[in-house]
């Protein structure tokens, strides 16, 4: 196996479903996934307590009995006077050689390695050194450290986090948090599961949580998104081949700030907006059905559904002036509204480029901040952050 560069790795979504996708044109893409895991153990398993010596044929306990150098010894586990106890099933294994630490500085090791079952009242052990026996009390306090079984506490669950340039193909199927897929659909909650690949590595359950994009005069926009990810990957060499020639990876219209606008500036104090910074989140409560609900054995548990909570959409605008009395509309229970078209450079001569209007952003909600900067190198700039609960 080589290390794959950059550029043969390909990042592609599908809302599932639909019969196509889109190449994800990101300059970096992180997947990670994991699990909640705890050890299915029992209080003390790992302490072992000796109660006789030999095949259990004689129970009384022999305080007397010495240990040779390198002699394998058989012993009966559990409490004194009975009745023998084996070790706990909690327990997935006990390697061979593992230490017995016992009070005193006293030693014992495993002769062999050990699968409990629920039934292995007796056990091999071995001593390094010769000429020394245990008492009672002390064959009751051995401390070894064994392989626990684990459990899984939760599905698996990981993020998808992408920094990506958006165009006319990904922003209406896989980065708009308030719009819809499908814009006939009712009532408009768009929950639908995206699929995808990153690399080789497929991922079946994916559901945006966080989309933010930042525009700026002579400049294109880059974006970021994060994912909620369920289930595990599945691994197929195929499908970075030759991604190069897919019907699917074409050229696609960029939005750029010298063609983009920005409307409703004059309700915030702005003549001219310098900047606009877009973040919209959401809170996702993913449903599982019992028995077993979406389940694919390869990959696990999928919920069959990740409904939306509260959806934030927060908005920065920078611009050339600055209204004081913005931050007192809230007091008057007033709104302003900010919208951001994004468009590409609307070439007229050619293929690329050219559609115009690729998407609108709004914000419509109450101004949270107001700031002024100015540098020595530059002119008085103000900004304006409006925040807006969707539901």
């Amino acid at each position: 196996m080589k290390l794959k560069p950059y550029d043969d790795v390909p990042l592609f979504l599908s809302v599932e479903g639909s019969n196509t996708g889109e190449y994800i044109f990101a300059e970096s893409a992180s997947l990670t996934l994991s699990q909640d895991i705890k050890a299915s153990r029992q209080l003390d398993d790992n302490i072992l307590q000796i109660c006789a010596f030999g095949d259990g044929s004689n129970m009384i306990f022999d305080d007397m009995f010495v240990f040779e150098e390198g002699s394998n010894e058989l012993v009966v586990m559990g409490p004194i006077g009975g009745p023998p106890r084996p070790i706990s099933s909690s327990i997935n294994k006990i390697k061979k050689d593992s230490k017995i630490t016992f009070p005193n500085g006293k030693n014992l090791f495993f002769s062999e390695e050990v699968n409990p079952g629920g039934h292995d009242f007796l056990t091999k052990v071995y001593a390094k050194s010769g000429g020394w026996s245990l008492t009672e009390e002390e064959a009751q306090n051995g401390y070894f450290e064994p392989s626990f079984n684990y459990v899984a506490d939760s599905p698996i669950k990981g993020t998808l986090d992408v920094d990506f340039y958006v165009n006319e193909g990904n922003l209406p199927h896989f980065f708009s948090i308030t719009g819809l897929v499908d814009p006939t659909e009712f009532p408009p909650i768009n929950n639908d599961r995206v699929t995808g690949f990153l690399g080789d590595f497929a991922f079946y359950g994916a559901y945006l949580t966080q989309f933010e994009f930042s525009i700026s005069p002579n400049s294109i926009s880059q974006a970021k998104a994060s994912f909620d990810i369920y289930g595990n990957l599945t691994k197929d060499e195929s499908l970075s081949l030759n991604y190069y020639s897919s019907d699917l990876y074409q050229q696609q219209s960029i939005p750029h700030g010298e063609t983009s606008k920005l409307v409703g500036l004059s309700s915030i104090g702005f003549n001219y907006g310098l900047g606009f910074s877009y973040s919209a989140s959401i809170s996702r409560y993913p449903k599982y059905e019992v028995p077993t609900g979406d389940y694919v054995p390869e990959i696990g548990f999928l919920p069959t559904r990740a409904s939306k909570r509260q959806t934030n959409v927060s908005v920065t605008v920078e611009g050339d002036n600055l209204d004081p009395s913005v931050l007192h509309k809230v007091m008057n229970q007033e709104n302003v509204e900010v919208v951001c078209e994004l468009r590409d450079l609307s070439y007229d001569n050619y293929r690329n480029n050219s559609a115009g209007l690729l998407s609108s952003f709004h914000c419509n909600g109450a101004v949270q901040s107001e700031s002024l900067s100015v540098n020595s190198r530059g002119y008085l700039n103000g900004s304006v952050t409006i925040s807006q609960v969707l539901q």
